[in-house]
């Protein structure tokens, strides 16, 4: 599809959307059902309180989960937040965390990660420098290893859970589920499709390179359709390969139409009518993810600080969005379905 000056509704919703996935490559934008919040404020220091320095980007969604954390910290913890842009730098970023001197750092999406990474290279202070917590950040367990000293949450909901949550809607079987991957995520592929065969689900994956071209998206979503016979398709919410609208029109969407199969997603503004692709998605609940990114700091507390020790914790409470329309006029919906979903779009 050529972009043009007859650019529509639909198309410039996506823009904006895609903008955010480039530009954070985790989760970010407006949360559906929390308004835009004040200039951020912290509690009072106190004399003698360990300190909890929260990194993050200044969104409606990064500061839902702030909000309880610190609900659920104040009592045992100072908190103070640093807000991160794409004006940071890694200088300012170490400097705070050195006058700073917490006792832990909470590392809220993958751009701040990033921060925290170069700090920890070039840091020259002695001693080890404060752990990290990870909340909020695509793909976390593939980069902990880079990391020192870091535990916390990993954002993706498994693609198994998902599914599982896809197949009591439609009516349609769902056995055979495509997904499209880079080399990157090799790893974490190999645990979905271990995680997928105990529900009796097939996960085939397709590898494209990793800076693929839209040509590279349409060959492998080809395969998926003409050798994998699919009966769903799973969007990795990678930003490279949803790296802004035109590229979603080229790349996927003259494939995805031909395919004819229900799409999950991990974005909800790509389930709404507007942007037709779609057909559900499963996301944290960002106020559960609050106290469970809490529970992880005390755990860490108590564990000597040693948060490397601790496991990768999926998120314990998710929210469904569904696509309804989608599902009615071409999937077929399932008795009482209704009632397992969180939000619809119609």
């Amino acid at each position: 599809m050529r972009m043009g000056p007859k650019l529509t509704g639909r198309v410039t919703l996506l823009l904006a959307l895609l903008l955010v996935l480039a530009a954070c490559h985790g989760p970010s934008g407006a949360r559906p059902g929390v308004p835009q919040a004040p200039v951020l404020v912290d509690p009072p220091r106190r004399a003698d309180m360990p300190l909890v320095w929260i990194a993050m980007p200044d969104s409606a969604p990064f500061q839902a989960v702030r909000a309880t954390l610190i609900a659920e910290l104040r009592k045992e913890f100072d908190v103070v937040t640093f807000l991160v842009d794409g004006q940071t730098t890694a200088d300012r970023f170490g400097s705070e965390i050195e006058k700073r001197a917490p006792a832990c750092v909470v590392l809220m999406d993958n751009p701040t990660i990033r921060l925290y990474r170069v700090y920890i290279e070039n840091r020259r202070a002695p001693g080890s420098p404060p752990p990290a917590i990870v909340a909020m950040a695509s793909f976390f367990e593939e980069l902990r290893p880079e990391l020192h000293n870091a535990g916390g949450i990993a954002y993706e909901v498994q693609g198994v859970t998902a599914i599982v949550n896809l197949r009591s809607i439609v009516m349609r079987p769902i056995v055979r589920v495509g997904v499209v991957h880079r080399p990157a995520f090799r790893h974490f592929m190999e645990r979905q499709e271990a995680l997928a065969a105990k529900e009796q689900i097939t996960l085939l994956p397709v590898e494209v390179p990793a800076k693929p071209a839209a040509s590279d998206i349409r060959a492998a979503l080809r395969e998926l359709r003409t050798k994998g016979h699919i009966d769903a398709l799973w969007v990795l919410n990678d930003n490279r390969l949803l790296r802004n609208a035109e590229f979603l029109e080229t790349a996927w969407r003259p494939e995805t139409d031909a395919l004819g199969v229900p799409i999950v997603v991990g974005v909800p503004a790509l389930v709404t009518q507007e942007a037709r692709f779609g057909t559900l998605a499963v996301l944290p609940d960002l106020d559960a993810l609050g106290v469970q990114t809490a529970n992880v700091v005390f755990e860490a507390a108590e564990n000597g600080w040693k948060v490397d020790e601790l496991p990768v914790e999926l998120p314990v409470s998710t929210l469904i969005f569904v696509n309804m329309r989608q599902v009615r006029d071409r999937f077929g919906l399932r008795d009482g379905a209704e009632r397992r979903i969180d939000k619809i779009v119609e």
